[in-house]
């Protein structure tokens, strides 16, 4: 691979990016996980690196949304909880407005 040719398309390709875009797009492309910027030519090694990787491992298995999900409460179970305190508070307070009234 030529990689003076190769980081020159790719200069190109973000240069003209990052004009439409309005914003330097650098590291925003697949490869860039694989970069080195203090190579000589960063983008082309990078490019490379990253299609060999590519080819060379089988996708990963991605993981299911029950066991990738964070075990926190859900929005449900917290409104439940939250709604629960105040009920229990007025629950005592109507028993003790009933037994004060069942004194007299």
């Amino acid at each position: 691979m030529n990689y003076q040719a190769k980081q020159d398309e790719l200069d190109v390709k973000k240069w003209l990016e990052s004009e439409r875009k309005g914003a330097d797009t650098c590291g925003e492309y697949e490869y860039c996980a694989c970069c080195d910027k203090n190579a000589e030519y960063p983008c082309a090694a990078a490019a490379e690196k990253s299609a060999k990787s590519a080819t060379a491992k089988p996708a990963a298995k991605t993981a299911t949304a029950k066991s990738a999900a964070p075990k926190t409460a859900s929005a449900k179970t917290a409104a439940s909880k939250a709604s629960a305190k105040p009920a229990a508070k007025t629950t005592a307070a109507k028993s003790s407005k009933t037994k004060s009234a069942a004194k007299k």
